[in-house]
């Protein structure tokens, strides 16, 4: 009989529990790469890759999220990216660790940079543990949702589904110094919504020139009152995703799923976007020991609990 257990179905080297993993590929982007595989999870079991955002790391993102719990529940494994400070704060910016979402050879189909390091690690669990690849994920906070929209649109066939919370639009700068430009008409964290919604999916495109396959579901977060990237940028994203997947920018339907929170469904639920009012730039957290319940009390808003829902619109909750 075959053993179920990853650690009994693939090389010596797998490992249970959260760890780190130094040989994975040729990592063109110099990323570090942690794991988070259950002691119970089984062979073929999804992956989700989860960025943190700038100046954070990957240790306790998945416990201070609540993903650890779902990973835990689901079965299914996580892959954490951490960038190192050696690789940004270039052109006299503060150091912040941010994966570099500007900087095309980093976020496009280019055969380098960040991007191509984080699909070697999600090949790293297909050898390594039998990870199913049709059912590779991505999310992510801040900086780490615009590393999620990277790879959606970069790698769209490695990518199933992918939820961003208050990140930026794909190719929303080039530079880094746009990157972090706060002001009215900045391209990315800006107060006005300057391209129109095929402008904003044509640079998706531009991830992966060419490419006419199946596209990834992506779901949408933003607090209402961030102050770090406004509200608009979750306007930004779902003009340029519901572009790509050829859906009306007009929600299919419009429900309010707890008190302060507006979830909007477009198409048949390829796009979906959750506003929050009154959070800020934060992860929504609901502690509690309920399986819609997640996250540090403390390290996060407290509303709904982001991961629950993310993971059921990536379809892992059974």
């Amino acid at each position: 009989m075959v053993a179920a257990l990853f650690l009994s179905a693939g090389p010596a080297r797998a490992q249970t529990g959260f760890h780190e993993v130094t040989a994975f590929g040729s990592n063109p982007g110099n990323l570090r790469m942690f794991a988070y595989v259950p002691a119970s999870a089984t062979s073929g079991a999804p992956v989700v890759v989860l960025f943190h955002g700038c100046g954070g790391s990957a240790r306790d993102l998945d416990v201070n999220t609540g993903w650890r719990k779902y990973a835990d529940a689901y079965g299914f494994t996580l892959v954490l990216p951490e960038q190192k400070e050696e690789n940004v704060g270039s052109g006299g910016l503060i150091p912040h660790t941010c994966f570099s979402a500007w900087n095309p050879a980093d976020r496009t189909r280019a055969g380098q940079g960040e991007a191509l390091s984080v699909v070697q690690m999600v090949d790293h669990m297909k050898t390594s543990y039998a990870a199913d690849a049709d059912r590779v994920y991505a999310t992510g906070y801040s900086g780490g949702g615009a590393a999620t929209n990277v790879m959606l649109a970069a790698y769209p066939d490695v990518f199933a589904a992918g939820a961003v919370f208050f990140g930026m639009a794909y190719g929303c700068a080039d530079t880094e110094a746009d990157y972090f430009d706060t002001g009215l008409l900045a391209p990315c964290p800006g107060r006005v919504n300057s391209l129109t919604p095929r402008q904003w999916g044509d640079r998706i495109r531009s991830a992966h020139p060419g490419y006419t396959g199946a596209r990834p579901r992506v779901q949408i977060w933003h607090g209402g009152s961030d102050l770090v990237i406004n509200r608009n940028s979750l306007e930004k994203q779902r003009d340029g995703w519901t572009d790509v997947l050829g859906l009306s920018r007009t929600p299919s339907s419009t429900s309010f799923p707890a008190l302060g929170v507006t979830e909007q469904v477009y198409g048949g639920g390829q796009v979906e976007t959750y506003l929050i009012a009154g959070m800020g730039h934060e992860a929504p957290v609901d502690p509690g020991v309920g399986i819609d319940r997640c996250g540090t009390a403390g390290q996060g808003y407290d509303s709904l609990c982001g991961p629950y829902y993310a993971a059921g619109f990536f379809g892992l909750d059974g």
